[in-house]
């Protein structure tokens, strides 16, 4: 198979071909983006079982999500539509076979691109935002989005989806689910690294360089604090809605560090909340900025000292989330970012004056795509599943036992 130029993860997904006497097992993941605008699949080859694998994401395939299909889904996640809906039943069946069409062109896409037939795909793994609810009566209730029966049928391939629902159902917050997949993925033998995912919300994921059988235990992965979300929703109540969001953080840069805003912002109770920490839709930057923007106008801050405010409060969460929530004996070896806040030139400045002793990479300069590594680990949960490993665990997302993920659909 010869995948497409820049369309291949290289070290740190290594694949070790001499470990496969019999050839890899191939499967295909896809992940539908937060706001479900966007999917993301990767075809992943891998040998070994259980977590004892090496892997290779050999392609990527990213698409649209049509406009109609994504306003749906903005129209099911608005609050209180389900009291307000009489057709709310409907518009969850339409929008679940909607995404199952996109779903299929993209894998679809993928095969038709390699080597490997629909005879050779063990499976297809499917993660997406899904439906969530916090009342009383559905206490962390989980709705998945994929009809999984329409995709079976639309790419003749088992179709293996929901992963959150287990770990709801056993007392978890349904995430991340993604932290043991990406230990396989991205582990150094001689180095803990952090993944840092500089996104709308930023996350960290712990991953040890301990043994197989030691590792899994001392993973973590949680959510730090806001993320890029803020530094646009900022940009834009400031400006007027003229700049979408600051471009590296050039506005950002020109600014000064306002420290009594910044102060302000690290004494919210979010930062006080122990591990796990996660929600579906990250963290709202709305808490953050409605008395900020107040506090600017009775002051007379500008917008680039905001947006200065801002890029510095975030690297101090991030600088913070490090000494008081990975483990005091782990020496970080490594930081890896991902997300769109690694071309934020001055956030990274922020963080490595804080980190001084860490080397950061960015994801991008071992060769992979921005997209890869989301689909691949959404891969990685449907061969956890077809293995019996459980990709759950209490430290990460408040699980009362480890379970396997996701239902099968052949």
């Amino acid at each position: 198979m010869r995948p497409e130029h820049g369309q291949v993860m290289v070290d740190p997904l290594r694949f070790d071909a001499g470990l496969a006497p019999n050839g890899p097992r191939w499967l295909i993941g896809v992940e539908v983006s937060p706001d479900c605008d966007r999917l993301a699949a990767a075809l992943v080859a891998a040998v070994g079982r259980g977590i004892d694998l090496r892997v290779e994401v050999a392609d990527v395939s990213v698409a649209p999500v049509a406009p109609e299909t994504t306003a749906l889904f903005s129209q099911l996640t608005r609050p209180g539509l389900v009291s307000t809906d009489s057709d709310f039943a409907g518009r969850i069946t339409s929008l679940s076979a909607q995404l199952a069409e996109a779903e299929a062109l993209v894998v679809g896409n993928l095969i038709a691109r390699s080597e490997t037939g629909p005879s050779q795909l063990l499976a297809v793994g499917v993660h997406d935002p899904g439906l969530w609810s916090y009342g009383k009566a559905l206490s962390g209730g989980y709705l998945g989005l994929c009809d999984a029966a329409r995709l079976a049928e639309l790419t003749q391939a088992n179709v293996i989806d929901a992963f959150p629902a287990r770990d709801v159902a056993r007392g978890g917050q349904g995430g991340p689910i993604t932290a043991l997949a990406e230990w396989i993925l991205l582990k150094d033998p001689k180095r803990n690294r952090v993944l840092l995912d500089l996104g709308r919300t930023v996350r960290m994921s712990y991953l040890p360089c301990d043994s197989i059988h030691h590792a899994a235990a001392r993973i973590l992965s949680f959510e730090v604090g806001p993320g890029m979300r803020m530094l646009d929703q900022l940009t834009q109540r400031l400006t007027g809605g003229e700049h979408p969001y600051d471009p590296g953080g050039r506005m950002a840069v020109q600014g000064r560090r306002i420290d009594e805003l910044q102060e302000h912002w690290l004494a919210d109770p979010y930062f006080r909340r122990p591990l796990p920490r996660w929600q579906p839709r990250g963290v709202r930057p709305e808490r953050f900025l409605l008395d900020a923007v107040q506090m600017a106008v009775d002051s007379g801050w500008s917008v680039r000292d905001m947006l200065c405010t801002a890029t510095h409060f975030l690297a101090e969460t991030i600088a913070l989330a490090v000494r008081r929530c990975l483990p005091r004996d782990a020496v970080i070896g490594e930081i890896l970012l991902t997300g769109g806040g690694q071309h934020n030139g001055m956030l990274l400045q922020e963080i490595a004056v804080r980190l001084p002793n860490v080397p950061i990479v960015r994801m991008s300069s071992f060769g992979a795509t921005g997209e890869a590594l989301g689909p691949a680990c959404v891969a990685l949960l449907a061969l956890f599943h077809l293995d019996e490993v459980p990709a759950n665990h209490s430290a990460v997302t408040g699980t009362e036992a480890p379970r396997v993920l996701g239902r099968l659909t052949p």
